[in-house]
């Protein structure tokens, strides 16, 4: 090679300069490209990616949107195709996490019916709250299948539901002004997944998977819901340690009524007889083999009210040793105790959002009577109007929701003959007074736990007042109001009451409590609800 070409030969300095200035060049166009192709097909923002990817049905109203797009957004979730979200009302949800909304039927709270299928509906008239959507008015109408005229009611007017109405309203707005009915066979608060129409979000399209995760629901459930059983009478004793002697069982008498009973997050009875050792039957003073606790555990029983007027009959000692064998199963007492410092303490249980107290009272053997609890004796709870008043009220800020329960007298009219007698359904005496003062008192219910014939209720100032419960297990079988007893269920969420579910009770001969049948109660609460 010659010099002149040896010359004409780029250095490497500018070999690696043209390189370069050719790589910039290309960068350059690809850059350039890059910012065309941007300005064609600019990136999508997440709620742009929601826009155009999510698609409601006009079932959808706006809040159920919101949670939608809020649930993406939150999440800042990649959105990889369309999604398709519908609404449909049904009985059966697919999973509680799709539903939005829950519709309950409800009656009058004087109503006699308990229960409501679909199939009735024709033979009513449905009502619909009106705080329910058009929308979704539509398609509950068209769940259930109606063809008559519907019309919609407001909160003003629910107190004012007929007999020949039923009213669905969201299960949000429920309280005890009004009657949560049983629907096809299911009670939405002990069930939560039926006895009710539900409003499901469907959820479909090729980028449905992105809301796989989605809880929907924010309605009540087993984990938010406060159950109490409350009872009437117990007393083992008389007649019935006869029977358990020929039957040899304790369980032969909750066989028809303890899984019942039990089925709740607390449950009460109001004993009134102190368990003995070599018990012997006595038509008046009375005491109860310790065989029987075992009825009580079959029972399911975590509180035991001691009002009762027969617990010192045999002696304040069995009272004594009763109350310590209850304590030793982890049972609580109210409205009794070892003295009379622990017979005036409220029993108070704190539990899923509710915090609830309980007092009782023993009204007819106050203030000194044999039943009443002494400063070293056992025994009851006196009622003293000046006492309970401060007892409420030392309790108000401490708790979400107060039950008084008191043991007032006995109706005694008991007829010749196996016959009814309808006075024993009323207040009797000053009771309606008394039990009024204890609501004025600042008390949210007051309940009567002694009554051996089931009394009426009602609702004053808005908040409940059961005259009488009768009886649950006892002998009393010469008639038929002292047969009959009521199982009241309190439903509550967030410290309100949401419901009082009453369940009707009756024994015969054979001393096995069982519910009542449908004609029976019917019977029953119509009784009850004319006596008010």
């Amino acid at each position: 090679m010659g010099y002149k070409a040896l010359r004409n030969k780029p250095s490497w300095k500018k070999r690696l300069l043209q390189k370069l200035f050719g790589l910039a060049v290309l960068l350059g166009l690809a850059g350039g490209a890059t910012l065309a192709i941007n300005e064609w097909y600019p990136s999508q923002t997440i709620e742009e990616k929601i826009v155009h990817s999510v698609k409601f049905d006009s079932s959808v109203n706006s809040g159920e949107q919101e949670m939608v797009r809020s649930y993406i957004r939150d999440r800042v979730l990649d959105i990889t195709g369309s999604i398709d979200v519908t609404a449909t009302v049904t009985a059966s949800p697919t999973e509680l996490s799709s539903v939005t909304d829950v519709y309950v039927p409800v009656a009058n709270v004087y109503s006699t019916r308990q229960k409501l299928t679909t199939n009735q509906l024709v033979d009513l008239e449905v009502l619909i709250h009106d705080s329910i959507g058009s929308v979704d008015q539509g398609s509950l109408i068209t769940t259930l299948g109606l063809t008559n005229p519907v019309t919609t009611m407001g909160d003003e007017y629910v107190a004012e539901i007929g007999d020949d109405q039923v009213l669905f309203m969201p299960v949000r707005m429920l309280d005890s002004d009004v009657k949560l009915l049983e629907f096809d066979g299911s009670y939405y608060l002990d069930s939560f997944i039926s006895g009710a129409l539900f409003k499901e979000l469907v959820i479909s399209g090729e980028g449905a998977s992105v809301l796989a995760g989605i809880d929907l629901y924010d309605g009540h459930d087993a984990d938010s819901v406060y159950k109490v059983n409350m009872s009437g009478v117990t007393a083992l004793t008389r007649v019935m340690m006869r029977k358990l002697t020929e039957v040899g069982d304790p369980l032969h008498f909750s066989v028809g009524i303890g899984d019942f009973l039990a089925d709740a997050d607390l449950t009460h009875v109001s004993n009134e007889v102190s368990f003995k050792a070599e018990c012997t039957y006595h038509n008046a003073s009375f005491c109860s083999p310790p065989e029987f606790i075992e009825t009580l555990k079959d029972s399911g029983v975590d509180l035991v009210e001691l009002t009762g007027n027969h617990n010192n009959d045999v002696g304040a000692e069995y009272n004594k040793s009763t109350i310590e064998l209850y304590e030793s199963l982890g049972w609580g007492v109210v409205g009794g105790g070892l003295n009379r410092e622990e017979a005036a303490r409220p029993f108070i249980v704190d539990d899923k959002g509710s915090k609830i107290g309980f007092l009782a009272y023993n009204f007819p053997d106050a203030p000194t009577g044999g039943a009443i609890s002494g400063p070293q004796k056992a025994g009851a709870n006196p009622y003293h109007e000046a006492t309970v008043k401060k007892d409420i009220q030392a309790l108000r800020d401490e708790v979400d929701f107060i039950i008084v329960n008191i043991q007032y007298w006995e109706c005694y009219s008991y007829p010749d003959g196996y016959v009814e007698f309808p006075s024993c359904d009323k207040p009797i005496g000053k009771q309606e007074s008394v039990f009024k003062y204890v609501i004025d008192s600042g008390a949210d219910m007051v309940v009567g736990s002694s009554a051996h014939q089931p009394q009426t209720y009602e609702l004053y100032k808005g908040k409940p007042v059961y005259y009488g419960l009768g009886n649950l297990y006892f002998d009393q079988t010469s008639w038929p109001g002292t047969e009959r007893g009521i199982i009241l269920s309190h439903y509550l969420s967030d410290g309100v009451l949401l419901q009082t579910k009453l369940s009707p009770t009756v024994y015969h001969s054979e001393l096995q409590t069982r519910l009542m049948t449908d004609d029976e109660t019917e019977y029953f609460l119509g009784r009850l609800k004319a006596a008010r």
